[in-house]
């Protein structure tokens, strides 16, 4: 509570900016998409058209990073600009239950956020912007004073937006996972503040499973799977891709008839990577559930008129962490002390990204892989296995699938980046497992 309010004081001497030089902000959020999901990042059967638009016309990242391999800790790492480790939210709510495995996974923040935290909404919201967090949330209902009854993300500091899980399952063939419906909630919430900059997060529960498709749609990418094979085969995720498309289209065609687009910031991006069954990630290795690549690359668009420049590609390592410090900087907010993010505005610009020495992943549970940590430095990754010590090496230019482990051939990279990653674990105070009494020992591959 103490940081929240020195936050606010702090807020309220900084110098704002006029709000004609602040940009309405769009985050259009996706669920369990994978980097190379779309076709303008390489898929050569999901069909993506508007999405790719988005693209030609902005800025696209191909070495953009979620802070997690699952949703709940990249959410909250959004929300904040801080670690998950940090946070002590490592995994996605309320988590796996592993009775009996090697390890006994520490007794991390399930509720959520708390009101200690400050989020994205509040700090946008005290610079004049109206705020709404549209579908998946994920992060908690912890009330605040004043806002008894408020949903999720109003109880955070947003002025609309709560959950709505029945569209996550919803099997309506021309509303697949309510991505039509979201987007008209968006519509309305902008239409009702044209006046003041607005932030929307539009948090779509697509791509996630349970998979949702329009009937007729599916048939037609049934018959491409059949004639052409291509590596991503499931004809029921890409329909499911296509609406989701769909729905993006509508909603920039929607901002260009308003007049909004100019003044419009336009960020794409996902919670972590795609989950492999539904979705394939090749060339990266594995998926949503590990630490390999494919669990936390994620394709990000950056469109900002004027700003950004068009057509353009950045390898800059972005990660969730660095929202709040980025559209703090570019709407003129003073964001908490402590955040682990950094400011990019100048690589959204096409400028040169940040100085980063490294990104740092903390996973203390069990779930698609098994419990470890990974470290990326310059052009290397490591991974450290909880339950065994071991660890793996790997040179993403050479070796973005992560095939060959040089932890052997290096070992005294390997014995430093491992020293990195424990200091860093030390430093942002991350839970550690311990060894659980009522183990019961049993086989399982990584």
């Amino acid at each position: 509570m103490r940081r929240k309010l020195l936050f606010l004081l702090v807020g309220l001497l900084a110098l704002p900016l006029r709000a004609a030089d602040k940009p309405n902000i769009l985050l259009i959020f996706i669920d369990d998409m994978g980097a190379v999901d779309l076709g303008c990042f390489g898929s050569s059967l999901y069909r993506t058209p508007n999405i790719d638009r988005l693209a030609t016309e902005g800025v696209r990242f191909t070495g953009a990073y979620a802070a997690c391999h699952v949703c709940s800790p990249t959410r909250a790492s959004l929300q904040t600009g801080i670690y998950p480790a940090r946070l002590h939210i490592t995994d996605w709510l309320t988590g796996h239950k592993k009775p009996t495995a090697k390890l006994k996974v520490p007794d991390w923040r399930m509720e959520g956020l708390s009101d200690a935290d400050v989020t994205l909404g509040e700090i946008l919201g005290e610079q004049g912007y109206a705020t709404a967090w549209l579908g998946k949330w994920h992060l908690g209902n912890r009330l605040k004073k004043g806002k008894e009854g408020a949903p999720g993300p109003q109880s955070f500091g947003y002025d609309a937006g709560g959950e709505e899980w029945n569209l996550n399952k919803k099997e309506d063939g021309e509303d697949p996972k309510g991505v039509f419906t979201l987007t008209r909630e968006a519509q309305e919430f902008i239409g009702k503040h044209r006046d003041q900059p607005w932030f929307v997060g539009l948090s779509h529960y697509s791509v996630h499973t349970p998979v949702r498709f329009n009937r007729k749609l599916k048939a037609e990418y049934d018959e491409i799977v059949k004639e052409k094979s291509p590596r991503q085969k499931n004809a029921g995720y890409a329909a499911m891709v296509e609406a989701l498309d769909e729905s993006v289209g509508q909603l920039l065609k929607w901002l260009d008839q308003q007049g909004l687009s100019e003044n419009t910031l336009v960020i794409f991006f996902s919670d972590n990577g795609g989950l492999v069954g539904p979705t394939d990630n090749t060339p990266l290795r594995a998926g949503k559930g590990t630490l390999y690549e494919g669990g936390t690359r994620v394709p990000m668009i950056v469109r900002w008129p004027g700003k950004a420049p068009a057509g353009t590609t950045s390898d800059a390592r972005f990660c969730s962490i660095d929202f709040v410090p980025t559209l703090g900087a570019i709407t003129g907010a003073k964001v908490p002390d402590g955040v682990d993010g950094l400011d990019f505005t100048e690589a959204w610009k096409g400028g040169k990204a940040p100085e980063r020495d490294a990104l740092y992943w903390h996973y203390p549970h069990y779930h698609k892989g098994m419990p470890g940590g990974s470290v990326v430095k310059g052009d290397w990754k490591l991974i450290e296995w909880f339950e065994t010590g071991d660890v793996e090496l790997y040179n993403l230019v050479d070796d973005p699938s992560e095939k060959r482990d040089l932890s052997e051939k290096k070992p005294e990279l390997a014995k430093s980046m491992l020293a990195d990653l424990k200091a860093w674990r030390k430093d942002v105070g991350a839970q550690m497992m311990t060894a659980n009494p009522n183990h019961k020992p049993g086989k399982r591959k990584r």
